[in-house]
C-alpha cells in the first residue's frame, strides 16, 4: 500500500494535477475473473508497457535462412560507425544472452519491474501455423521463477517475414515467409494462444478482457475481408473462449494513421497504439533525424490520434539506428532510403527520453479517453536501435528515467 502511494503521489507531481483530477483518470477498477482479482489494478498511473523483440536466441528457422547458430546478436557485434560521432557498435553491459534462457528472463524481468515497467509486449510470430522465435516467450519468461512479477501480452507481428540483415542494397529482399490472414487460420491461431497463453495468470487483462495487439492492422482487416467480416470473426472468437471460460479480447491495432481508425473500429478493434514514431522523411542532409524533432513528432501524433474514435496508447521512442543491419561496405550517406537503409536519429539521450515521457504522462492526463498505458520502443531492439537494457554508454539511464516519471512497480 505504501509503494501505491508512492506512486500516485510520483504521477501526481509530475503532470502537475490535484490528487482528485488523477485518480478519476487514471484509476482502474479491480474486477474478478474466475474469483481471481483482476490484472488491472491501475496503481495509480498509466500500465507501462515496453514491446520485447525476441530474437536473441538460436532457432531452427534462423539457423535454416541464416547459418547454424545464427542470432542477430551478430549483427550488434559486426556492427560500425558511420559517421563522427555515430555511437556503434552498441555495448550491451549483460553481453550477448540467450533470452530464452529462464535464469536471464529472470534477470529482464527483475530488472524491468524494478524500474516500474509492467508489461512485457512480445512480438509474436505466426505464418499459417508456422512460428518462430516463441522460445523467448514459453522458455524463457514462462519458466522464469520470477514471472509473476510482470505481466505479459502478445503483438502479433503479422508482416512478411523477410531477410533484412545485411541484404544486397537495391535487391529484392527474399521472403521467407509471408503473411496471409484466413478465418480458418486466425481461429488456429486463437486455440494455440488458449492452449499456451491466455490460462496464464500473468497474461495481461484490460479491465477484464485479454490485450492482444496487431501490428498491420489495415492488413489483417483487409485480408480477412473487410470490417463487417472481420467483427463477425472476432465475436465468433469471443464465443470460443467464453466456452472455456475465458474472457473475451481487447483487440488493440498498431497503425499510424488517424485515417485508418474507423475501420479498426467498425473491425472490432477497441484501441490503437504504435510500434515507433520517426520524422516521416524529414531527415537533415547528413541522412540523420535529430531526436528533439522525434520528440515534436510524437506530440504531433499523440494529438492527432486522440482526436480519433477510439483509445490510442501514447507510444514513446527511445531511438532509431538500423545500421546494424546493413552491409559494411555500402557508404555513408546511403544512397535513398530502402529499408534497413534507412537516416539514423542522433542526440538521443536519458534526459531528453525522461521529457518525452513525462509529455506522455501531461498527455494521458489531458486526453479525455484517459489511455489506460504508454508503450515503449523497446525493451531490447538492439539492431534498430531501441533498447532500455543497460549499455555501456549509458547504463541504466534510459530505465531510471521511467521510475522517475512513472513510479516503480509494486509487483515482488
Amino acid at each position: 500500500m505504501i509503494d501505491q502511494q508512492m506512486d500516485r503521489r510520483n504521477f501526481m507531481r509530475i503532470v502537475g494535477k490535484s490528487a482528485g483530477t488523477v485518480a478519476a483518470c487514471c484509476l482502474g477498477a479491480v474486477s474478478a475473473m474466475n474469483g481471481r482479482a483482476d490484472e488491472e489494478t491501475r496503481k495509480g498511473r498509466p500500465n507501462i508497457v515496453a514491446i520485447y523483440y525476441p530474437h536473441w536466441h538460436n532457432y531452427d528457422h534462423g539457423s535454416a535462412w541464416k547459418g547454424e547458430g545464427w542470432t542477430e546478436w551478430e549483427g550488434v557485434k559486426a556492427a560500425i560507425p558511420r559517421f563522427s560521432g555515430h555511437q556503434q557498435p552498441k555495448k550491451p553491459v549483460w553481453g550477448y544472452f540467450d533470452e530464452s534462457d529462464p535464469a536471464w528472463a529472470d534477470r529482464e524481468i527483475s530488472l524491468a519491474a524494478d524500474h516500474g515497467i509492467d508489461v512485457f509486449l512480445y512480438c509474436w510470430y505466426w505464418y499459417s501455423g508456422v512460428r518462430n522465435m516463441e522460445e523467448a516467450l514459453e522458455k524463457g519468461f514462462l519458466q522464469a521463477p520470477n514471472r509473476n512479477r510482470m505481466k505479459f501480452a502478445l503483438m502479433w507481428a503479422n508482416h512478411d517475414r523477410r531477410d533484412q540483415f545485411c541484404p544486397e542494397f537495391g535487391k529484392p529482399r527474399n521472403v521467407w515467409l509471408p503473411s496471409r490472414h484466413s478465418p480458418h487460420d486466425l481461429e488456429r491461431m486463437i486455440d494455440y494462444c488458449i492452449e499456451h497463453y491466455f490460462r496464464q495468470p500473468t497474461y495481461w487483462r484490460v479491465n477484464g478482457e485479454l490485450f492482444f495487439s496487431v501490428f498491420e492492422a489495415m492488413k489483417f482487416v483487409e485480408q480477412l475481408g473487410g470490417p463487417h467480416e472481420t467483427s463477425a470473426l472476432l465475436k465468433k472468437i469471443d464465443t470460443r473462449l467464453h466456452q472455456v471460460n475465458l474472457p473475451s479480447i481487447h483487440w488493440n491495432a498498431m497503425l499510424s494513421d488517424p485515417k485508418a481508425v474507423e475501420t479498426v473500429k467498425q473491425a472490432g478493434f477497441q484501441s490503437t497504439s504504435r510500434y515507433n514514431v520517426n520524422t516521416a522523411n524529414k531527415a537533415q542532409p547528413d541522412f540523420t533525424e535529430k531526436y528533439e524533432d522525434v520528440m515534436e513528432a510524437h506530440r504531433v501524433h499523440w494529438g492527432k490520434m486522440s482526436a480519433s474514435s477510439l483509445v490510442n496508447l501514447p507510444v514513446v521512442t527511445m531511438g532509431w539506428d538500423v545500421t546494424p543491419r546493413c552491409r559494411r561496405d555500402i557508404p555513408w550517406p546511403f544512397p535513398r532510403r530502402e529499408y534497413p537503409y534507412v537516416p539514423v536519429v542522433v542526440g538521443n539521450t536519458p534526459e531528453l527520453y525522461e521529457q518525452l515521457l513525462r509529455g506522455a504522462a501531461r498527455h494521458i492526463e489531458s486526453d479525455t479517453r484517459k489511455p489506460f498505458a504508454v508503450v515503449l520502443n523497446a525493451w531490447n531492439e538492439w539492431t534498430e536501435g531501441g533498447y532500455l537494457l543497460p549499455e555501456e554508454r549509458t547504463g541504466t539511464g534510459y530505465l531510471a528515467a521511467i521510475k522517475r516519471t512513472f513510479g516503480g512497480s509494486d509487483r515482488q
